[in-house]
């Protein structure tokens, strides 16, 4: 049987509809309705009936788009991930191959909300991202920004927070740039693709949020979608709907959409944090870029030859300290000889929540006398991305220390909370 052939087979009493991707040891691998694949021992099940071979091409349409006149202009910028995805038939695997046309064409609901500047910047899984990539994202969407209302970008979600953390710092505007993903891809039963992307859209170029956000489902259920700051967010959970959360700070808004047969039903969206709204500011780029800057986690038993050479080979490191932001006592050296080097380091928390502190434990002040500058409650991912930015403007570490502790885009703040619940 050719890869790609549907067929129907019982299985233990149960007949089941799939698509034959391969053969793996002595299992037969299928692909069930639900997206989801299953290996059935040979031997073991029955083909009923061979439905014939699977389209597993790219379809083909004219791109006809045709938008309401009633909509503000938004821009989308596909950067790839899982909402731009689709399942592979002869893999049974995820790749990204959509593009903005694909985007219109398969969620019609789009045209009831908002009319499409579309940009393709990559075309990627966000594994595949690197910091060079995030200054080409940053000046597509500055363009965008010069003629739309708002700009929706898609990206993966496993490094989504990182990009939006750099963007925080490269862009500076009174319009709302959203970011948006999808935890299962688009053409699968359960996809979250179309709410997230609808959602966004509509708060995109209806909300007047000024800033850099993530919006994904607040919850596991279709519902709710939490638009949560693009500094103080992060990806929680490998597969739920609801990965991503605020961190020491409640979601700047919430937003609703409901769809149902390729339209839009019913839409709200509601302002928690009004800061966020029309801020007077000029839409202006600073894209510095210092891509030699590095994150580690410490963790206990670290080698010090690791720790030296990691801290020596770059221009800056964010470190990830345990509690208020510790690490090893008889590694505080390598940090004081990393600064006479001229490297720059800052200290954030592996506990997320809750800020560092220099003074609680002789620990940290050892390390601050070192030279480690403790970066208050600032969240690990997007104190590195904070440093790519600023390490591109300079190397002088007292300049530095002034800009990472200079609070830029609500990456600090003056009181945490614990966790905001729907």
């Amino acid at each position: 049987m050719e890869p790609g052939t549907k067929v129907t087979l019982e299985w233990d009493g149960v007949e089941l509809e799939a698509v034959f991707i391969k053969t793996d040891g002595g299992f037969d691998v299928f692909k069930l309705k639900n997206g989801y694949n299953v290996g059935l021992r040979r031997g073991e099940y029955r083909i009923k009936e061979i439905l014939g071979k699977r389209h597993v091409g790219k379809p083909k349409y004219e791109f006809l788009p045709e938008f309401r006149e009633d909509v503000p202009t938004v821009g989308l910028a596909a950067t790839g991930g899982t909402i731009a995805a689709r399942v592979d038939y002869l893999t049974g695997a995820v790749r990204a191959e959509f593009t903005v046309e694909d985007f219109v064409n398969s969620f019609p609901e789009i045209r009831e909300v908002a009319r499409l500047k579309l940009r393709q910047l990559t075309n990627i899984f966000s594994e595949d991202m690197v910091p060079s990539l995030w200054r080409e994202i940053a000046r597509g969407v500055y363009g965008l920004l010069r003629e739309t209302e708002g700009v929706v970008i898609t990206h993966g979600t496993d490094t989504m927070h990182y990009t939006a953390a750099y963007l925080s710092f490269a862009l500076t505007t009174p319009k709302p740039v959203i970011f948006t993903g999808a935890q299962r891809s688009s053409d699968r039963p359960s996809s979250d693709a179309a709410i997230n992307l609808v959602s966004s859209l509509y708060a995109a170029g209806h909300s007047k949020l000024s800033g850099i956000f993530i919006n994904m489902h607040c919850t596991m259920s279709d519902g709710w979608n939490c638009i949560h700051l693009g500094t103080r967010v992060r990806k929680f959970h490998t597969s739920r709907r609801d990965t991503f959360r605020s961190v020491g700070r409640p979601p700047v808004a919430r937003v609703y959409v409901e769809l149902r047969g390729g339209q839009l039903v019913k839409k709200k969206l509601e302002v928690i944090d009004t800061n966020f709204l029309n801020k007077k500011v000029d839409l202006s780029l600073d894209d510095s870029l210092n891509e030699n800057v590095g994150l580690l986690k410490f963790y206990p038993g670290m080698k010090r030859k690791v720790f030296e050479g990691f801290l020596l080979e770059h221009d800056g490191v964010i470190i990830e300290g345990t509690g208020f932001g510790h690490i090893r006592n008889d590694l505080i050296d390598v940090i004081e000889q990393a600064v006479e080097s001229g490297v720059f380091i800052g200290i954030t928390s592996q506990t997320l929540f809750g800020r560092t502190h220099p003074h609680v434990y002789s620990t940290a002040v050892r390390m601050v006398e070192a030279g480690a500058v403790f970066l208050e409650d600032m969240l690990p991912e997007v104190a590195f991305a904070k440093l790519v930015w600023a390490a591109g403007k300079t190397r002088n570490i007292r300049k530095l220390r002034e800009i990472m502790l200079r609070n830029i885009a609500g990456e600090i703040t003056q009181r945490s909370v614990v966790e905001w619940r729907l």
